[in-house]
């Protein structure tokens, strides 16, 4: 048996899966699922399988290092191990990486290359947050074991079915052909929601928002299936309101901050991405669960601010897709804080949207009302089985076989 493993490289912390491939070269059984986080401070490791001891393992991965060089080979070397003990004679055929950031070129799933990683690089300005962690999982891994086959799959691909008139931003043209354009990202979590809404809602939506709602965050309007607009741009700035991260503002904010108040460009940066949202506003947590424990004022402030921006950016995509027929939630947050899914149908009333609190307590598949006319859901979000099923497509069947 073969199997394809799926890596998702971040600055602390990496997701990992393994899947089985079928005799037709497609992603099967999800046979382990991990995450291995903090790993700044006290790396700790979650695993879906039963076997393996997750604290010795994270620490048998974690011992010469918690950097992408020593990780990615680290984990790739005990899946294989593991796999081979549960099924003797299978081994990996392919690894699957998540890359942020495509741009212009890359609108779908490639194999991995030295000239295609030092094409990525240069979009590294646009995703600093994640592009050089990705890459250099990818890296590593090439270095500890080359004759791995590797694909890239983007979290930017998905939305480059938005018409060109969402993609533009009002600039010079010479800027717009030069690829500084909306991009949008969580791709790949909403490719996953477009799959599967089909069985969740019983039938596809035609005109369906999905809301990823996590460590970042952001909305995206799907007809069809496909990205018709979302709230990011050219970078994960943009939209809507994050853990640590600003979302939508004023480019007059920066330039005061820069040409104003004397502060350098590196200070900014920091501040935008690492030191807003949520812990910006809240001034204690960037963390939804500890907000809402809270009784400070900041703390409801802050997530008052974070449902507001939401609720803001449904009108608008309800707006470019003529209409909303279902909602979904997805993400950390989303999946997992009734309360936010509750007060942010609160305040989408007047779209007719009536919330099942029975359901949205439970946690879990459909949560509207039968009195809603929009139908609204939780929906698992599953980047890593996308990833499998992008490797398996740019590979040829005799390859994975």
């Amino acid at each position: 048996m073969k199997a394809v493993a799926t890596f998702n490289t971040g600055s602390s912390s990496v997701k990992f899966a393994l899947f089985t491939l079928t005799e037709n070269g497609a992603p099967g059984e999800a046979l382990l699922r991990g995450n291995l986080a903090d790993l700044h401070g006290t790396p700790g490791l979650k695993l879906s399988a039963a076997g393996p001891d997750p604290a010795e393992l994270c620490n048998r991965l974690t011992r010469h290092g918690t950097d992408a060089v020593h990780l990615i080979p680290a984990i790739a070397r005990w899946l294989s191990e593991w796999l081979a003990s549960i099924r003797p004679g299978s081994e990996i055929a392919v690894a699957g990486h998540r890359i942020v950031h495509g741009g212009l070129h890359y609108t779908g799933p490639v194999r991995a290359s030295p000239k295609v990683l030092e094409h990525l690089d240069r979009l590294a300005p646009f995703a600093p947050s994640h592009q050089p962690h990705n890459l250099a999982g990818v890296r590593a891994l090439a270095g500890a074991m080359p004759d791995l086959d590797q694909t890239l799959s983007f979290d930017t691909a998905f939305h480059r079915t938005a018409p060109h008139i969402a993609q533009l931003y009002a600039l010079p043209r010479s800027l717009s052909r030069e690829g500084i354009i909306r991009y949008g990202f969580h791709g790949l979590s909403f490719a996953h929601v477009a799959r599967i809404a089909g069985e969740v809602f019983g039938a596809r939506p035609e005109r369906l928002i999905a809301l990823h709602l996590g460590s970042g965050a952001s909305a995206c309007g799907l007809r069809n299936g496909e990205s018709v607009a979302t709230s990011m741009g050219l970078t994960a700035l943009d939209g809507l309101m994050m853990a640590t991260r600003c979302g939508d503002l004023d480019p007059g904010v920066v330039l005061h901050l820069i040409q104003d108040r004397g502060l350098p460009p590196g200070e900014v940066a920091e501040m935008l991405y690492r030191k807003s949202g949520l812990l910006g506003v809240s001034g204690m947590s960037a963390d939804m669960r500890t907000l809402l424990d809270s009784d400070a004022p900041e703390a409801h402030e802050a997530v008052d601010l974070y449902v507001y921006r939401i609720t803001r950016e449904v009108g608008a995509l309800a707006a470019a897709l003529g209409g909303v027929d279902a909602l979904v939630f997805t993400g950390g947050v989303g999946e997992n804080a009734a309360a936010i899914r509750d007060k942010v149908c609160a305040a989408l009333g007047w779209l007719g949207l009536d919330l099942d609190t029975a359901r949205n307590a439970e946690g879990s598949g459909l949560i509207s009302s039968g009195n809603s006319s929009i139908t609204a859901a939780i929906i698992p979000a599953d980047e890593e089985i996308v990833i499998a099923e992008e490797a398996a497509d740019v590979l040829s069947p005799s390859n994975l076989r």
